[in-house]
């Protein structure tokens, strides 16, 4: 920004450093059209930020849209994007008036954005402003247990979470080729036998009501991801043997 002082008052406008080259996103870039458009709006709305006179504003408008000239942008784009500018449009006419807020799950961006320009066109109809709101899914709602299921059905690729019925012991596992009655059978030879056996001097015999299933994954990598996270939950509140 560059303040100019004429007389008792102190003016502002768009400083640009004489080696700038103008070099920004090339229209023909392989880029989204949305990242193109949004420079363009960003570089104007900079200029009328700090530019604060017209005459200013009206000079970098100037400067701005032979630099996007240079980079191939349309001229049509670039007068739309002006013509913003100067004449904001009237959406609401009762500033006073709050939103209306409207709550919806976000699927992608192409699809969001389709969203909203629907609500703006239909706000404008109705004299009222409408703002999307878009949520989406938590890792903490894949974590969370929603329903009871069994503690051993015939499944691979699940995580699974064994409780001491004697203690507060826990461990966290994962079978990805293996039947979980399988991996029951094989623990009783692992750290949970032997947790049996040296705290608690209890042969291992009967396991499967102890073994709670947590997630049924797709691939390996997404059962080793859960397992780290039930692992790392579990570890605030009960002794773990992982």
């Amino acid at each position: 920004m560059e303040v100019i002082k004429i007389d008792h008052r102190l003016e502002t406008c768009v400083y640009r450093k004489k080696t700038n080259k103008g070099l920004l996103l090339h229209y023909e870039s392989h880029v989204d059209s949305r990242y193109k458009r949004s420079l363009l709006r960003t570089m104007l709305d900079r200029a009328k930020r700090l530019s604060c006179a017209p005459e200013f504003l009206l000079q970098e408008c100037k400067n701005l849209k032979g630099i996007f000239l240079k980079l191939k942008y349309p001229e049509k784009l670039i007068d739309s994007a002006i013509k913003r500018v100067h004449h904001p449009p009237d959406l609401i006419h009762a500033p006073s008036d709050s939103p209306i807020r409207i709550i919806m799950p976000y699927k992608d961006q192409k699809s969001a954005d389709v969203v909203r320009k629907q609500l703006y066109d239909l706000g404008r109809k109705i004299d009222h402003e409408l703002q999307p709101i878009f949520t989406s899914r938590k890792i903490v709602d894949d974590l969370r247990e929603t329903e009871l299921k069994p503690p051993i059905v015939n499944q691979q690729s699940v995580v699974y979470e064994y409780k001491c019925d004697l203690c507060d012991t826990n461990y966290i596992g994962y079978t990805r080729c293996h039947d979980l009655h399988q991996r029951v059978e094989e623990h009783k030879h692992s750290v949970i036998g032997k947790h049996l056996k040296d705290e608690h001097n209890v042969r291992p015999s009967n396991l499967r009501e102890n073994f709670t299933i947590l997630k049924k994954c797709r691939t390996k990598l997404e059962c080793l991801i859960f397992k780290m996270l039930y692992t790392f939950e579990r570890k605030d509140r009960n002794l773990t043997l992982n």
